[in-house]
């Protein structure tokens, strides 16, 4: 997570100071923070000199299994040239307000993968950079969203999207359809986790607990990175607080047992209350306490019966399977089992 906090830290620091430039320049300051540490002098392609710089050499992406090239970028020289024609396009197109800016980052993470302008590390550059512009377009939540666990699903479905632009003539059609999906079912995953904390806070033994802007901001950014458990300084980061109001907030969780402490002093961890969560809202009907895998599958199926479409959001929560909703999203995400079920 460091490496990914560091992004956080560059983009945030930069939005809010209103210094945040979408440019190629910017675009290798994020592969750096990435990929810092990673060159080794030993290394057969990716050395220290290659962490947030342009490529020197060819740029190949090959199928380990099957030892096939499945794509090849253009020579190194025509690299930076290839970088600025993409950012020149991107700002004309956000300056005539032409595209959405979910398509413009569809479009730029794309083009990042097919130029292949790093000798390593370009997928992630490019859901870097497409974070950043959809931050600076002030659609995305900050660090609440993590296009990561999307990809890393299905890593066959993502390249077969990307070669699908060739494979059709340069038309981005299901390229754009795989990746505005993605973004629907992240926002969907966080909506779903977001809302489930009103079940921590009626969890609450102590009296009615109202979450501060803080505390909620917290909470809901700790349980959609899947924190189990989590220490004073995780907290301030994601609450944005410093130690003493931090400190302010643990203690009143902890008071209203929406919060358990671990250990004692500096080195106390906290975990999530076991009787919030989706769990609680199942306990009441005599459903299961604890979302393993088979629980939820058994569930969606029960849910969703002969159906050959994924149910909306709308229709979980409609029908009171909210936490069933919830807990699916958390545990791997709904395109995960969407296609577990079939659909």
């Amino acid at each position: 997570m460091a490496w990914w906090a560091r992004r956080g830290d560059l983009i945030e620091d930069r939005l809010e100071a209103g210094a945040l430039q979408l440019t190629p320049g910017f675009l290798k300051q994020l592969h750096g923070i990435a990929t810092r540490g990673l060159g080794r002098e030993d290394h057969p392609y990716f050395k220290p000199h290659h962490e947030g710089e342009w490529r020197d050499g060819v740029a190949l992406v090959v199928d380990r299994i099957t030892n096939t090239v499945l794509h090849e970028g253009p020579p190194a020289d025509e690299v930076p040239e290839r970088m600025q024609g993409m950012f020149d396009w991107f700002h004309a197109k956000a300056a005539a307000a032409s595209e959405p800016a979910f398509v413009l980052a569809g479009a730029m993470h794309y083009g990042i993968t097919e130029v292949h302008p790093f000798a390593d590390g370009n997928g992630r550059a490019a859901r870097l950079f497409q974070t950043a512009l959809l931050m600076q377009a002030d659609v995305l939540p900050g660090r609440m969203l993590s296009f990561e666990r999307y990809y890393a699903e299905d890593r066959p479905a993502y390249y077969a999207a990307l070669r699908s632009v060739r494979e059709r003539t340069l038309n981005m059609e299901g390229w754009l359809e795989y990746f505005l999906r993605g973004l629907a079912e992240e926002y969907e995953r966080v909506a779903a986790t977001v809302a489930d904390l009103s079940s921590l806070v009626a969890a609450s033994s102590k009296g009615p607990l109202r979450l501060t802007p803080s505390q909620e901001r917290a909470l809901a950014s700790l349980r959609i990175e899947g924190r189990r458990e989590f220490s004073r300084r995780d907290y301030e980061q994601a609450a944005g607080v410093g130690r003493s109001a931090a400190g302010e907030d643990l203690r009143e969780l902890v008071r209203h047992g929406a919060l358990i402490p671990r250990g004692a002093g500096p080195s106390t961890r906290y975990a999530l209350s076991a009787t919030s969560g989706a769990s609680a809202g199942r306990e009441s009907r005599g459903r299961p306490r604890t979302w393993t895998d088979p629980v939820i599958e058994r569930e969606l199926r029960t849910f969703i019966g002969g159906r050959h479409d994924w149910p909306s959001p709308e229709e979980f929560r409609s029908r009171g399977e909210g936490a069933l909703y919830a807990a699916a999203s958390r545990a791997g995400g709904i395109a995960r089992w969407r296609r577990l079920m079939g659909l």
